[in-house]
């Protein structure tokens, strides 16, 4: 990780996601350090979607329907709720993050589901959906990212400092 945080990019995209320190710092807070610890989720913002460096400039934590150690529910009227309020203060949502109680996070089978289902129902919006797993590991490694096109999920890998 560097000083201005972790870059991340999927093989051959012409963009790439930026994640400051006091982003992963945010989001490494939320990591399921202890065996009784449950999910956590939450959603990702830009202030701009134009340039080729996405930077995630808020990360907010939603009130699940439901949690436990291995999964969780997403309250989608929450979800909605909480997107509508910062598009008008300006923000964009990128996509979801959540955790998991793994030190190297993957997305399960779940995940790839809940992922496509997002990415499909806004496909008129978003050309994808970002999807980024906390797990125990410290940075870069216990912070995955994904994209969901619609179609597949695509990594993206953090680029060397």
């Amino acid at each position: 990780m560097t000083e201005s945080g972790l870059v991340y990019r999927i093989p051959g995209a012409t963009w790439c996601l930026e994640l400051s320190s006091v982003i992963t710092a945010c989001l490494a807070d939320q990591a399921q350090r202890h065996w009784r610890s449950k999910e956590s989720v939450g959603q990702l913002y830009t202030k701009d979607m134009t340039g080729d460096v996405l930077r995630v400039d808020v990360v907010t934590k939603l009130h699940a329907k439901w949690a436990s150690h291995t999964g969780v529910r997403l309250d989608v009227a929450k979800v909605n709720e909480e997107r509508a309020r910062l598009f008008k203060q300006g923000l964009h949502c990128l996509g979801f993050w959540h955790s998991h109680p793994e030190s190297v996070p993957s997305p399960s089978s779940d995940d790839i589901a809940m992922a496509a289902d997002h990415a499909k129902a806004s496909l008129n919006v978003y050309a994808g959906i970002l999807f980024v797993i906390v797990g125990t590991a410290d940075a870069p490694l216990g912070i995955g990212v994904w994209v969901h096109d619609g179609t597949e999920m695509l990594q993206a890998y953090s680029e060397p400092s």
